[in-house]
Order: C-alpha cells, then structure tokens, then sequence
C-alpha cells in the first residue's frame, strides 16, 4: 500500500511541532496538521520555564521571549506569609502562545516538515500494515506512524480508549491585557516582577500574574477537580474576586482595558498508556502537565523531542510496532514522568493548613525559600531534589521551634 508519509502528526502545539522538526532533521517524510488556521492563540498564562531555553536553546531570540522576569512574590492562603525572591538571572520566560507556537510551526517547516492547516481530522485507522487519518476535506493520508498532540481533549485517545472517560482534569480562566510599556515598568520593574496567590480563597489551585513586554496575563486556575463543567461559575466567581484583590492591594493597574476571559482544561496526570501499535501520544493528549502549578509546555517539548527519537529507532529498524514503541513510554517516564508523580503525591496530600505551615517556615529560610520557587517555576527537578527539600524542611521547622521555646 502507498505511503504517503513516513510520520503524520497531528496537532501543532509544542509537542506536534517539536516532534516533527526533530523528525524532519532526520530526514523523514513528515506530515504535521491542525484544525485551526496558523497563528492562532490558546488560553495559557505563558510562563516559560527557563528549563525550556536550556534544553531547546533554539527558541531563545526576541521573535520567540517577551520578557524575562527575575523577582516575584508567592502568597500563603491566608495571605499573611510570603515568600519573596530577587535573582540577578530569569526564573522564567515569558511569552505570547500566538506568536511562540507559530514560530515552533516554522522551526518544523524550516528543518522540511509539511505543514497543513485548518485541517481537522475526522477518522483514525491503524493495522498491522499501515496507519491512516482521514480529513474533514475527504483525503485519506497514509503513513508508518501517527502521533497524537491533538490536546487536552485528545480525539484520538479517546478513539483508542487510552484515556478514561472520567478522567481528573483541572480547569483554568485568565485575561490577557495590553498595557503600556512604561506602566509595566512602573507597577513591574524591569525585573517583571510576578505575583503568585497560593490556594486563594482555599481552592486547590492558586492564581497568577505574569508581566510581559507590553501585556499582562492575569489568571486563576483549579487543581484536580472530577467534574470541570460543575465548577465554571465558581471559578469565575473566584477569578473576579482574585481581581479586585489585586487591585486593591495595588499589584495592578486599576484601569486596565476590558479584555475577553478565556478558559482551558488540562489532565492532571499522564495517561496509563501513551503508545499503540503505530501510534504515539504527546504533550497534553498524553496528560503531561505539572500538578501543582499547571505547566505542560516543558512537558510538552521533551515528549516531542523523545517521540521522534523513538520513531527514528523504529523506522530505521522498520519496526513501527507496539513493542518497539513502548520504549516512548519507559524514557519519558524516566526524563519527567518521576517528577511528575511525585509532584501529584504532594497536591494530593496536601492540605490548606499544611500549605500554610510550608509558607510560615519558608519565608524565614532563604534556602528552602530557592528550593520552592525552583519547584514551583519548574527550574528543578523534584526527584533529584526531593531529599535535600525534605531535609531542609526539617531543619528549618526544627530550628524555628528551638527558638519559640527561647
């Protein structure tokens, strides 16, 4: 039967057009779709772990990063402690989704990828011999491999049932304002300071502000909720009160230009299982994101660049099968997929009161106050660090209550 390519990948976000720039270097024949017409936007605070920039340098230009923000405030619940830092170099990056997913589009078609948008596909079959999508305009394309980076709500692992019907998910709302430059300098410094409000109003999930270049993203999200579409008016009530708080305690603008609220879902946990035979699953279809502070885009990247390090394997062997491809799973779980776990155990566990006991040792340890925000900004890996924050925890509640008894 006629292969049209070797590799079609569908969906364009970080994970679809990582994959297929690093499968086009290799010279493989690869297809890269999307329902919608390029550039588009996508809900997402666009906070960019500096972890991004290390492993995948290339996207490091001023085309790509608004913004780099070095200073930032994280609140406790009550809002009484809080955990400051000021760093000569960036804790994160921040970015537009509209431009940085356009510009990953164009590095995958610069390295010979073909991509093909506002082309949703309507039908997914695979065999022994062949994996085909069928789209809405009709064709039927033909390949050795399809990878699924169609999303949170993934159509395909729907298809296949790789993901549960009633899977945890978190949901989030946000507004993205255009501000002045200079008034981004007044409230935010050149450092880009950013807020973060742990636990507001004693939901699981916590609220941002992110300063970039000329806009300001503002948003709220909800952490492990069973039943999204129950919690929309909650979390809009929540969001506008996170507003009027951060307004009145001058950490914005008050005059801010009206802008739409967008909203967006996100799994909460990686799926069991993100391989079939001749099929593979990636960023958000796969359900990577981190449980505690939302972010998938680094998730998103490294399962792309490890997909088509796998896809490259079996079609070199010619072996597209299940067995070759389950070495997806064993390495990305060995990169993030430990951290990922680990981070989980802790939201799960972890409750308001704890949340505030963390903050009320942190703010007075500088030390455990860097492992925190290293955590929480994605800059380091839980797993690796996990013994050295636990220890230091210890020592710092220890030595605080040594002193209470002074």
């Amino acid at each position: 039967m006629k292969i049209d390519y070797d590799v079609t990948i569908v969906g364009a976000g970080p994970a679809g057009s990582t994959t297929a720039k690093f499968l086009a270097e290799k010279g493989f024949k690869t297809l890269l779709l999307d329902k919608e017409k390029f550039p588009r936007d996508k809900p997402c605070g666009g906070g960019l772990p500096i972890r991004v920039l290390q492993r995948f340098p290339y996207v490091v230009n001023d085309t790509i990063i608004e913004a780099y923000t070095s200073s930032g405030t994280v609140y406790s619940p009550s809002l009484q402690h809080q955990i400051e830092i000021f760093k000569e170099t960036p804790i994160i990056a921040t970015i537009l989704r509209k431009k940085f997913d356009f510009e990953l589009v164009k590095f995958a078609k610069d390295a010979g990828a073909v991509f093909q948008d506002g082309s949703s596909v309507s039908a997914v079959h695979l065999s022994d011999d062949i994996a085909q999508v069928t789209i809405d305009q009709g064709a039927t394309i033909s390949s050795e491999i399809i990878v699924g980076a169609d999303g949170v709500t993934s159509p395909i692992a729907k298809h296949f049932e790789l993901r549960r019907a009633r899977t945890s998910m978190g949901i989030c709302i946000l507004q993205e304002f255009e501000v002045d430059e200079q008034i981004m300098d007044q409230y935010f410094k050149k450092s880009r300071h950013c807020y973060i409000h742990s636990r507001f109003k004693t939901v699981a999930g916590y609220g941002w502000v992110f300063p970039k270049k000329r806009h300001l993203n503002i948003g709220f999200g909800i952490i492990q909720v069973d039943k999204p579409q129950q919690q929309k008016l909650n979390i809009l009530h929540c969001y506008q009160e996170y507003l009027t708080l951060l307004k009145e305690k001058d950490l914005i603008p008050k005059n801010l230009k009206e802008e739409p609220v967008k909203g967006g879902a996100l799994l909460t946990h990686p799926l069991e299982k993100t391989y079939l035979n001749r099929l593979l699953l990636v960023g958000d279809a796969a359900g990577f994101v981190n449980p505690l502070s939302g972010e998938g885009i680094y998730y998103a990247m490294a399962s792309g660049r490890i997909a088509a390090q796998v896809i490259t394997e079996a079609l070199e062997k010619e072996q597209p099968t299940e067995e070759v491809l389950a070495q997806y799973q064993i390495r990305w779980q060995k990169d993030f997929g430990r951290d990922i776990d680990l981070i989980l155990r802790v939201v799960k566990r972890g409750s308001m009161e704890y949340a505030e006991k963390v903050f009320s040792i942190a703010c007075k340890d500088p030390v455990l106050t860097d492992l925190m925000m290293g955590v929480i900004t994605g800059q380091i890996s839980v797993q690796q660090y996990k013994w050295k924050i636990i220890r230091r925890f210890f020592y710092s509640s220890l030595r605080n209550r040594l002193h209470l008894l002074k």
